[in-house]
């Protein structure tokens, strides 16, 4: 009765998350609004930009394996402590280092930065999971929501700094020590035996029927399970390509750092709004449906953008850009986590496939585009999207039921 006295209620314990969403969004678009600097900075060519993105994407993907190994042991609340004190130093250094054009020691920043941003990425995601199988509604997109208005803050913000040129290590600076300040008062709201495979409140029967680790590697490999996590490859690198290479792409055709920055605005702008008010439309037409329409919106904007210099109408393609990837994510996690008793393993599968679009999509993409353009290197995520709305009727609801009960 003492331990449950002392536990966090649902409701602080559900802001405690938002807010974490919120800081991991406005740190990734801190870097991402910075980046053709960055790149100019580093005396980078395209392609040889696109291996600087990859070392984060390899500490991403290292970071997301650990995160997942690390959270049943320790907690969801200790993995979120150490992985964001590193995320918001790993921040300030990447600010230092790349502006006095210092590439390995840049390099070896992005590669903690990525590492502490996938361990805490899969930690928040593993509690977001667990908050909305506590509620009736659909919570997902509000925590995916929250994410995005700190990705639109912090690319809004990044807009007005080079605007107002402002040093990138005074602003990494702040962002990053600000980050590990609110992220370390966050933390008191989350229960202190989250995400642990066994907690204390936990009987010995709901111990007993734990899934076995041969019964999680089969449940990984179940054909609709990887079904969905290749509508999500799709979602993530469509989603990644914006974050990496829209601004770049952009400052190519003429359009100045600002102007390109603002149009990434736009992105993350459209992803925020989506996400915020995504509820109750995923509870009045169902994910299944709303994924289809926002694939083919997605699929749009993408080449809105790619026709630039034909139609000029960036800004307008980077919002339906935003708008269809806005929802894939969190309703293909809502999707796979349909059998309650896999959920925390499916959830590390869907988001290692994710963070498998980060590790692969930004060198390819820059190869691409080193060899034929970025516009026409946008061409990949749609592809994949494409395919994803043929696969779409895997993530139809489905009713699982335990055989042994």
């Amino acid at each position: 009765m003492t331990v449950q006295q002392r536990r966090p209620s649902n409701r602080a314990w559900y802001w405690a998350i938002f807010i974490c969403f919120f800081l991991h969004g406005a740190l990734f678009a801190t870097w991402a609004s910075r980046t053709p600097e960055i790149k100019t900075n580093l005396g980078l060519n395209t392609a040889q930009m696109g291996l600087f993105t990859l070392v984060m994407a390899i500490g991403s993907l290292s970071g997301l394996l650990l995160g997942g190994r690390f959270v049943p042991r320790v907690g969801a609340k200790r993995t979120i402590l150490i992985a964001y004190t590193i995320t918001g130093l790993s921040l300030v250094s990447l600010g230092i280092t790349s502006t006095a054009g210092n590439l390995p020691l840049a390099a070896a920043s992005i590669a903690f930065l990525g590492a502490s941003l996938g361990s805490g990425g899969i930690a928040i995601n593993m509690e977001s999971a667990a908050i909305d199988h506590t509620s009736p509604k659909s919570l997902l997109p509000s925590f995916h929501g929250s994410y995005s208005t700190g990705n639109l803050g912090g690319a809004a913000l990044g807009t007005l700094l080079i605007f107002l040129v402002v040093p990138i290590p005074l602003q990494f600076a702040c962002i990053g020590l600000g980050f590990i300040f609110v992220a370390l008062i966050a933390a008191r709201s989350i229960p202190r035996d989250s995400g642990m495979s066994v907690t204390e409140d936990m009987t010995t029967q709901e111990i007993a029927t734990l899934p076995t680790k041969e019964e999680k590697r089969k449940a990984m490999r179940d054909p609709r399970a990887l079904t969905i996590s290749f509508i999500v490859l799709g979602f993530a690198l469509a989603e990644g390509a914006a974050s990496a290479w829209l601004p770049i792409s952009l400052t190519a055709t003429g359009m100045s750092d600002t102007a390109a920055a603002g149009c990434y605005t736009m992105f993350a702008a459209a992803m925020a709004i989506a996400r915020l008010t995504g509820g109750p439309i995923v509870d009045r037409f169902g994910r299944s449906k709303l994924l289809l329409v926002l694939g083919m919106v997605a699929i749009t904007g993408i080449v809105t953008v790619m026709l630039t210099n034909v139609i000029h109408m960036p800004y307008l393609g980077a919002f339906l850009w935003g708008l269809g990837c806005s929802l894939g994510f969190p309703l293909c996690v809502s999707a796979i986590t349909d059998e309650k008793r896999f959920a925390q393993s499916r959830v590390q599968m869907i988001f290692l496939t994710a963070n498998f679009a980060g590790l692969t999509g930004p060198p390819v993409l820059g190869g691409i585009g080193q060899l034929f353009g970025l516009f026409t290197a946008f061409g990949l995520p749609v592809t994949l999207m494409i395919g994803g709305l043929f696969a779409n009727k895997a993530t139809r609801p489905i009713e699982f039921v335990d055989a042994r009960r």
